[in-house]
């Protein structure tokens, strides 16, 4: 049984500062996930109302289709260019999290290494305490012996 590490709260501490730090990392890279599927979707969205267009002009449209259609695409195209914003705006705040998250991180690993060499110490000393004492056994036979 190794000693009581007198830091374990300190340790605990920054055990859940890092959790938190991954957690709130986990949510933003997942925000950006979702904003670069949607900014996909609406580039496919975009293609598709484009050679849709294309194809229904060599075919004959109205002036009212040709205006449906290229509000479509304007439309796809100011909701591309606003997800494309949000994930600038993201990656800063992502790039700022993982620094905080390896921050973390680095601060639980001293306390570990710290807890590691106390308890290497412990065991050292135990180990020498139990050299003693076999060494005194090993006296008092000997004495005994005489």
């Amino acid at each position: 049984m190794a000693g009581k590490f007198k830091l374990q709260s300190v340790l605990n501490y920054r055990q859940s500062l890092e959790d938190q730090a991954q957690q709130v990392l986990t949510a933003s890279l997942h925000r950006q996930q979702q904003l670069l599927e949607q900014r996909q979707q609406q580039q496919q969205k975009l293609q598709q109302s484009d050679s849709e267009l294309k194809q229904r002009q060599q075919e004959g449209l109205t002036v009212a289709e040709i205006d449906l259609y290229e509000g479509q695409i304007y439309h796809c195209r100011r909701i591309i260019e606003q997800l494309q914003q949000q994930l600038e705006q993201l990656a800063p705040q992502i790039e700022a999290e993982r620094k905080m998250l390896l921050h973390a991180a680095r601060e639980r690993q001293v306390m570990e290494k710290l807890k590691e060499k106390q308890d290497a110490e412990y065991r050292q000393e135990l180990s020498r305490k139990e050299r003693v004492m076999l060494d005194e056994i090993s006296l008092r036979n000997k004495g005994n012996k005489l």
